[in-house]
């Protein structure tokens, strides 16, 4: 496979396009195939390329001992190229958003930014840059409810898939602790077990959450779909408490299968 085709991940490309497709459904009458929503479509693209890029430049010293057959730690992809492609990407994702109306260009404006931010200082700050990754994939369904036309009825399902994304973020840093030896993650400053434990407190979190919405709104029994992702959730949970492998399938499934959720039940 071409180095800079590993370098964008399309499998994260194609999941963060679902994402905004699935937040359009959650919008009743919404106009899921329109041209703002292909914009937007065009714009999350870019912006998952271009956090990708910026990630791997980013981690290229710790991912030689986590992940050497990346493009950049096994030389296939000079740094500074990866460097100025995520930059470039990320100003082109907000380019496309001017585009979507002005609520819609807030958020990818602000995605950008905490993106930014993110990999130059918060990636290092531990919590602080679990927290950060997760607003901004939750930050997806407010963008696809604000092209909808209903932000705040996304409000939900944004922060449901914020929780696991967090916990998502934790375990990751779990699985990479032996590499990150410049970063103040979560599981180098306390242990890999109560990183366990915090990993897996935000993706149960999401359950509770996720039950606000049928409160607010009317939701059909379609909802019902919901006990897919809670049961993936719970075996993620389980996993990452026993310390085994394998959750990060798991987790982008339940995601994926969360959001499908809010979207059947608004129908």
């Amino acid at each position: 496979m071409n180095p800079y085709i590993r370098l964008f991940r399309p499998e994260m490309i194609l999941i963060g396009m679902t994402f905004l497709l699935i937040s359009a459904m959650v919008v009743p009458g919404a106009t899921i195939l329109s041209a703002n929503m292909a914009i937007g479509a065009v714009s999350v693209a870019l912006f998952v390329m271009g956090g990708n890029a910026l990630n791997d430049y980013s981690d290229s010293e710790s991912d030689s001992v986590s992940h050497p057959s990346r493009p950049i730690p096994s030389g296939l992809i000079p740094g500074r190229n990866a460097l100025y492609a995520g930059c470039s990407l990320l100003i082109a994702s907000a380019m496309a958003a001017t585009l979507l109306p002005p609520i819609s260009f807030a958020i990818v404006a602000s995605a950008c930014i905490l993106e930014t931010a993110y990999e130059l200082r918060l990636k290092r700050m531990g919590p602080a840059g679990n927290l950060t990754i997760g607003l901004v994939t939750g930050m997806t369904f407010l963008l696809g409810g604000s092209i909808a036309g209903d932000v705040a009825r996304c409000a939900i399902p944004s922060l449901t898939i914020m929780l696991i994304s967090i916990g998502r973020e934790i375990s990751s840093d779990m699985a990479d602790a032996a590499g990150d030896t410049g970063r103040r993650t979560l599981p180098r400053s306390v242990g890999l077990r109560i990183s366990g434990i915090a990993a897996s407190a935000a993706i149960l979190s999401a359950i509770p959450v996720s039950l606000v919405f049928p409160a607010l709104y009317d939701t059909g029994g379609l909802f019902l779909f919901a006990a897919i992702p809670y049961l993936l959730i719970l075996e993620t949970s389980r996993r990452i408490l026993s310390g085994e492998k394998g959750t990060e399938p798991l987790m982008l499934s339940s995601m994926l299968l969360m959001g499908l959720a809010f979207g059947l039940g608004s129908f």
